[in-house]
C-alpha cells in the first residue's frame, strides 16, 4: 500500500493566515492584487494553457495523519488513504508538487497535469515578487455571472464542502478569495477573476 508524505501539506497555513501572508507579500512587493494578477494572467492565457488552469491560494483545510492526502470527490474534500488510479492531482505548489488531489471517473480523459514549462514561467513571476502563497489548480467550468464557489466545513470529520453561491450571499462576508481564473478585462487587459472563496 502506498503512503503519502503529509509534512508539506501540514506545513501549509490555514486560509486566514495564508491570505494575510499573501497580502503582506503583495505589500512588500509594492503591488495590489489587481496589479500582481495583471503580471501573472498572461501565463495562464497562453496557448495551450488557456482555460485549463487557475491560480490558487495555497493553504490547508485540516491536518493530515500519516498516509493521508486531501482528496476531492464531487463537492466534498476529505483526507483519504485511498490509492486508486482514479485519484489525480488537482492543486500544485509553485514548484509543481501536488498538494491536493481529486477523484475522477476516467483518468485517461482528464486534462493533463500542468507541464514543467508552465511551472517555470509561473514560478519566475511569483518568485520575482516574493510571493510564495500562490499555486496552480484546474480551472473550474464556466460560472454564471455573479456566482462563485464557496468552500466551508462539512458535516463529516475533516470535511470541506464546496457550494455554488451568489457573490452577494451572506456566507461570503467572512470568506477569503482562494482561486482566480485568467481573463481579459473589457479593454483587453489580462486580469484574474475570483472564482472561489473559503471560510
Amino acid at each position: 500500500m502506498s503512503t503519502f508524505d503529509v509534512s508539506a501539506y501540514n506545513d501549509l497555513p490555514f486560509i486566514a493566515d495564508a491570505n494575510a501572508r499573501f497580502e503582506d507579500q503583495l505589500a512588500s512587493a509594492g503591488l495590489t492584487r489587481s496589479q500582481f494578477f495583471k503580471k501573472l494572467a498572461p501565463v495562464f492565457l497562453e496557448a495551450p494553457y488557456i482555460g485549463h488552469y487557475a491560480a490558487c491560494l495555497i493553504h490547508r483545510h485540516y491536518s493530515l495523519n500519516d498516509g493521508e492526502r486531501m482528496v476531492t470527490n464531487g463537492p466534498s474534500a476529505r483526507p483519504s488513504t485511498e490509492t486508486s488510479a482514479n485519484i489525480v492531482g488537482e492543486r500544485w505548489a509553485s514548484n509543481g508538487e501536488v498538494i491536493e488531489f481529486k477523484f475522477t471517473d476516467d483518468p485517461a480523459s482528464h486534462a493533463p497535469h500542468p507541464p514543467a514549462e508552465f511551472f517555470a514561467k509561473f514560478k519566475s513571476i511569483v518568485d520575482a515578487h516574493g510571493i510564495d502563497m500562490l499555486g496552480v489548480c484546474y480551472a473550474p467550468g464556466k460560472l454564471a455571472d455573479d456566482y462563485l464557489f464557496l468552500e466551508s466545513p462539512g458535516p463529516e470529520d475533516r470535511e470541506q464542502v464546496t457550494h455554488l453561491v451568489h457573490s452577494s450571499a451572506s456566507e461570503n462576508k467572512h470568506s477569503f478569495e482562494a482561486s482566480w481564473i485568467p481573463n481579459l478585462s473589457p479593454d483587453g487587459v489580462p486580469c484574474m477573476v475570483d472564482t472561489n472563496g473559503a471560510v
